[in-house]
């Protein structure tokens, strides 16, 4: 019966009119074919959506790496900014260089999403050659037909020229930061240089000054006063310390300035070495003034009293009866032993002299 049935033609008008006659096996046939034809577009229409999401992963990944490497070799042109080498507002510019570390510090994760997106494509062997040519128009020696094995080349050869740029981005970074805190620790050291020499040269007024009073009081203001001197300069030598040690921690750090660092720190020594020097050839000095002046004094009082006791010398009155005579007597023993008390004081005086002789004879040599 459905044999019989297969063979019954089946009347159909076309459009012109002209009937055609199909079996039941042409109509499983045709719609067979139509199914078959469904299930391929369909498959087509998956296999180009998976196509066109590679494509939008892969240009995606081209946009982020170019953005990322314009702005790296934005980066790199302020990390190679010497402006380390001019010494006005060091400080400004190391928090400014602080701000722009934090700042690539916080963009390091697009190069990781980079990493992460593109070593992905490649373990997917994203984009075979059927991929790339979805996107391809048109074959040129401009633009080839490329295989998956070229696109996993040109991400990894990507990836690593952004490793390259981002690693010499941070050693840049580093190096300018180092050359800031050099720079800012140069100018520091070099102005503690100039405070300790400015207080050496005030102070030369004092250790080369010529006076040396008018009498012993006068002197003694002026000991006095250089005592004070003495005090200040034992305290400030802590200063001279600090510079030393300053100058030695920068050269131990390796300071590219190091000849520059050794020449402040002699100049620092030799001109506190010589206020030294002339502070002790000023406390002798006045130590010698002093001893002058109360020399001067000693010779003054005696020359006074040898004038007073002249007097009594001179006296003719030997008294008029034996009391008065006794009493002459006893007034001129005392008058002796001051004499005598005097005399032991020559040799002391003869002495001096020679110690004084001898003192300014070295201070002048």
């Amino acid at each position: 019966m459905l044999s019989s049935f297969r063979k019954v033609k089946v009347q159909k008008m076309d459009p012109s009119g002209v009937k055609v006659l199909e079996t039941a096996e042409d109509i499983q046939e045709r719609r067979q074919q139509v199914l078959d034809r469904y299930h391929r577009f369909k498959e087509l229409s998956s296999l180009r959506r998976q196509k066109l999401e590679d494509s939008y992963r892969f240009q995606f990944f081209q946009r982020d790496a170019d953005e990322l490497e314009k702005w790296i070799q934005e980066k790199l042109q302020i990390a190679s900014d010497e402006n380390y080498k001019d010494p006005s507002n060091l400080q400004g510019k190391l928090q400014k260089h602080q701000a722009f570390e934090a700042e690539v510090q916080a963009n390091s994760g697009a190069i990781v999403k980079l990493d992460e997106t593109g070593n992905q494509m490649i373990n997917e062997s994203h984009f075979a050659s059927e991929t790339i040519r979805s996107f391809t128009p048109y074959r040129t020696a401009q633009r080839p037909i490329v295989t998956a094995t070229q696109v996993g080349l040109h991400l990894r050869t990507r990836l690593q020229e952004l490793h390259r740029l981002w690693e010499l981005l941070l050693e840049k970074m580093r190096e300018k930061g180092v050359k800031l805190l050099q720079a800012q620790k140069l100018v520091q050291y070099l102005r503690e240089c100039e405070d300790v020499l400015d207080w050496i040269n005030d102070k030369e007024a004092i250790v080369t000054s010529e006076e040396l009073g008018q009498d012993l009081e006068h002197v003694e203001v002026l000991q006095k006063k250089f005592e004070e001197f003495q005090t200040d300069l034992a305290a400030h030598e802590e200063r001279v310390n600090e510079v030393n040690q300053f100058a030695g921690k920068l050269i131990q750090e390796q300071h590219p300035e190091e000849e520059l660092i050794k020449s402040k720190q002699d100049e620092v020594n030799a001109s506190w070495q010589r206020l030294k020097g002339l502070a002790l050839q000023r406390q002798g000095k006045l130590f010698g003034a002093a001893e002058v002046q109360r020399f001067n004094r000693d010779v003054d009082e005696t020359i006074s009293w040898i004038k007073e006791k002249g007097q009594l010398m001179a006296s003719d009155d030997f008294g008029r009866d034996l009391a008065s005579v006794q009493a002459l007597l006893r007034k001129h023993e005392g008058l002796e032993r001051d004499l005598a008390a005097l005399e032991d004081k020559v040799p002391i005086r003869d002495a001096f002299y020679l110690r004084f002789k001898q003192r300014n004879l070295l201070v002048k040599g």
